[in-house]
């Protein structure tokens, strides 16, 4: 018995602090292990909150743009009727300057039809059109008046430049202008 009592005196001194001294320091690092696990669940948490936060605003900056595009999609029709208009009324308009019987209701046509159209015009023919029928008004006048040729021919530049300018304003790429395979039968 003496010795049994020695072997647990023995056991006690000497295994059991090294072994209870394990044993702290395996609690200690689970607890810490549990505290990072805490931490990195958070972060986790934190980031999906803002990823999802960023995909919204991404979505919502989607949809605004999508309907900007529809809205310029519905209106590059009436914009291209309207640029056409414009180039009929600046044919007619450029055809009556010296018809004295026909300018004045040209003129004011153009006016009325610019009042109800200029915002789907291009900027620049928007006011190259409004210039014109203001120059083919006075046209005839200039020319009774006998001004300068260079006021009279700047008048008349001012007139026929807006055919050119409604062109380039609803100019299109060539529907040919991509390059497809040639086959041999076409060469």
């Amino acid at each position: 018995m003496l010795v049994a009592q020695i072997d647990a005196l023995l056991f006690a001194r000497w295994y059991l602090p090294s072994y209870l001294t394990e044993k702290a320091k395996n609690l200690a690092t689970k607890e810490d292990i549990a505290k990072i696990t805490r931490e990195v669940e958070q972060v986790k948490h934190e980031y999906a909150r803002r990823l999802e936060s960023l995909a919204h605003q991404n979505r919502l900056v989607l949809e605004q743009g999508s309907r900007r595009h529809q809205l310029r999609m519905a209106a590059l029709d009436r914009r291209l009727e309207v640029h056409q208009q414009a180039y009929t009324l600046w044919v007619r308009l450029r055809g009556s300057i010296y018809k004295e019987d026909e300018i004045r209701a040209v003129v004011i046509e153009c006016q009325n039809w610019w009042g109800l159209h200029c915002l789907y015009l291009d900027e620049t023919v928007r006011q190259a059109f409004h210039d014109a029928y203001v120059a083919a008004a006075n046209h005839r006048e200039l020319k009774d008046a006998h001004v300068e040729a260079q006021t009279l021919q700047k008048n008349w530049d001012t007139i026929t430049s807006v055919g050119e300018f409604i062109v380039k304003a609803v100019e299109l790429p060539p529907i040919a202008g991509v390059d497809s395979p040639v086959t041999e039968r076409e060469q």
